[in-house]
C-alpha cells in the first residue's frame, strides 16, 4: 500500500522517471509504483538527503539490548524523517557493528555482510574492508548488499517489506518499500532514473518484513509506516545543519 501524503508529491509509476521534489532543507522525497514481469508490484517512498545540507545519524533505542517502535525512537524530533536500521538477535541487540556518533555501541564487525558507513563521505562497501571504526561518525550493517559498483549480484529469491539505503559521496537515499522480491527490488535501485529506476550505484538492505518503518514528520509532508515490532536502533534525518 503507498501511503498517502499532506501535500502533492511526485510519483514514479513503473518505467516513468523518478521524480524528487525538496521538502525540507537538504530533504527530497519520490513516490514510487514498479510493476515487474514475472513478480509482485511494489510501491513505496525515497528520499534523497544531502549529507552537506542535512543531519544524518544512526540513534539507538536505548541501553543495548532495547528495541522500539521508530515512532517512538524519534519522538522528541520536532523534524525529522527516520528509518529502521540494523537486524537484531533473539536477545535484541543489533547485529554487526554499529557506530552511533562516532563511538561504537554495539556489536562486533560481520566480514560477510555489507556496511553503510559514513565519515566525510557516505559508501556502502563488504564488512570484511570496514577500516577501523575510528573517524567514521556512522556505521550500520545489514544484509544483502542489493547493488555493487553499479552491478545486481546473485540474489536469493525472497518476498518481505524492505528497507534499504544507497550511498555515495555526500548523497544518501532511504527507501522504503511494501512486499517486493529482491532481484526486482534491487533492479529499481539500479535502473537510471530516466529508465524509471533510482540510479544507486550501491545500495545495501537493512532489516525487513515488520522491521520496516517510517516516519516523517515535516512542515509539507507526514508519513508513518509503524511496522510490526520495535528495533534496535534508527537511521534519523533532521533537515538543515
Amino acid at each position: 500500500m503507498l501511503l498517502a501524503a499532506t501535500s502533492a508529491f511526485a510519483t514514479a509509476a513503473s518505467g516513468e522517471n523518478v521524480r524528487f521534489r525538496p521538502v525540507a532543507t537538504g530533504i527530497e522525497h519520490a513516490t514510487f509504483e514498479v510493476d515487474p514481469p514475472n513478480s509482485e508490484p511494489f510501491s513505496g517512498h525515497a528520499f534523497r538527503v544531502d549529507l552537506d545540507a542535512a543531519q544524518l545519524r544512526l540513534v539507538a533505542a536505548g541501553a543495548s539490548p532495547t528495541r522500539r517502535k521508530v515512532q517512538d525512537i524519534v519522538a522528541s524530533y520536532p523534524a525529522v524523517v527516520a528509518v529502521n536500521a540494523s537486524f537484531f538477535d533473539a536477545e535484541n541487540r543489533a547485529m554487526g557493528l554499529a557506530v552511533y556518533d562516532g563511538s561504537v555501541a554495539a556489536g562486533s564487525k560481520l566480514r560477510n555482510w555489507g556496511a553503510f558507513a559514513v565519515s566525510d563521505k557516505a559508501r556502502i562497501v563488504l564488512g570484511a574492508d570496514i577500516p577501523e571504526p575510528l573517524g567514521h561518525r556512522l556505521i550500520v550493517q545489514g544484509i544483502p548488499r542489493l547493488v555493487v559498483a553499479g552491478q545486481i549480484p546473485s540474489l536469493k529469491p525472497q518476498i518481505a517489506e524492505r528497507t534499504a539505503v544507497c550511498a555515495g559521496g555526500s548523497v544518501v537515499v532511504l527507501v522504503v518499500s511494501t512486499r517486493a522480491e529482491s532481484t526486482p527490488f534491487a533492479r529499481f535501485l539500479a535502473e537510471r532514473p530516466d529508465k524509471g529506476g533510482l540510479g544507486c550505484a550501491d545500495a545495501l538492505n537493512l532489516d525487513g518484513g515488520p522491521s520496516t518503518q517510517l516516519v516523517v514528520r515535516l512542515p509539507s509532508l507526514s508519513l508513518s509506516v509503524p511496522g510490526g515490532w520495535g528495533v534496535p536502533n534508527a537511521l534519523v534525518v533532521a533537515p538543515g545543519k
